[in-house]
């Protein structure tokens, strides 16, 4: 990756935002808003059409919380629990109480990573892809390949909580590093010339990750690990790198029907929530 430029990616009107231990109903807010709280639900035998309804009540504590804490004028929603079947009813019912409108992102699922795509335009690259980096799996786009989603496998990554010990060796943040660079290598039949790396994850200005369930913060070198596992020293180009919020804010910055607000909370729900502040001066 010698010949590899990579940059921390700084947008423009976009604040991170500390959401998933936000407390709602006496919980943080990743425990009734997120997929592990859905999983249980399945497991413990609710029926698919009533899993969306089960997070209403946290949903609703958490936007009244939120568009009231940032004087917000629109809310916009990505991820993959926007998917489950009746959430759309679930969220008009939520939606009426707020002071302001609530939109879902026309592809919940791939919307950040195709906002990858646009950011690494100006760069005219010839084979630009982007890899939004999730708790539960990795989603691909490019312009030549059908976009794709690789699911973690938690026997190989297991999942590192807040508080748990991680292995001396550091072995996972290997397994994470490939895991990773296989999903790149898999997706893209070519070696691409730009990347858009969204990871799931605080990072500062020199890339050093913050926490997340993978347990690779304070590793400095994730992000050359990456593109060294991915690509080793071939080709050349350009990398992109932030938070997968900062680039979901991103794709609803570019989604029309929020043009005419000027300051927009954004949530991503998937595994756990994240969010970010768009604000247009």
């Amino acid at each position: 990756m010698r010949d590899w430029d990579v940059w921390r990616l700084v947008l423009p009107g976009v604040s991170p935002l500390e959401v998933w231990n936000l407390p709602v109903m006496g919980r943080e807010l990743w425990e009734l808003l997120g997929a592990p709280r859905v999983d249980a639900d399945r497991r413990a035998g609710v029926p698919e059409p009533a899993l969306a309804g089960r997070l209403g009540p946290a949903l609703a504590v958490a936007l009244s919380t939120l568009v009231k804490r940032h004087a917000v004028d629109a809310v916009w929603l990505s991820g993959g629990l926007v998917c489950l079947e009746g959430f759309g009813a679930m969220l008009s019912s939520v939606s009426t109480a707020l002071p302001c409108p609530v939109y879902v992102a026309e592809r919940p699922l791939f919307a950040p990573a195709l906002a990858g795509l646009r950011l690494l335009a100006p760069l005219a690259p010839a084979h630009p892809v982007a890899l939004d980096v999730g708790q539960t799996g990795i989603k691909c786009v490019s312009h030549t390949a059908d976009s794709r989603i690789f699911e973690r496998d938690a026997a190989r990554l297991p999942r590192y909580f807040i508080g748990m010990a991680r292995p001396p060796d550091r072995r996972h943040v290997k397994a994470a590093v490939a895991f990773i660079a296989s999903a790149l290598r898999v997706f893209s039949a070519r070696l691409p010339d730009a990347l858009c790396l969204a990871l799931p994850c605080p990072l500062d200005a020199s890339l050093v990750p913050g926490g997340c369930t993978y347990g690779w913060e304070g590793h400095e070198s994730l992000v050359a690990d990456i593109l060294q596992a991915a690509m080793g020293n071939e080709g050349r180009g350009t990398a992109l790198v932030l938070n997968d919020a900062e680039l979901a804010t991103e794709a609803a910055r570019g989604d029309s029907r929020l043009a005419n607000h000027s300051r927009v909370l954004c949530l991503t729900l998937g595994f756990g929530p994240g969010g970010a502040l768009l604000e247009r001066r």
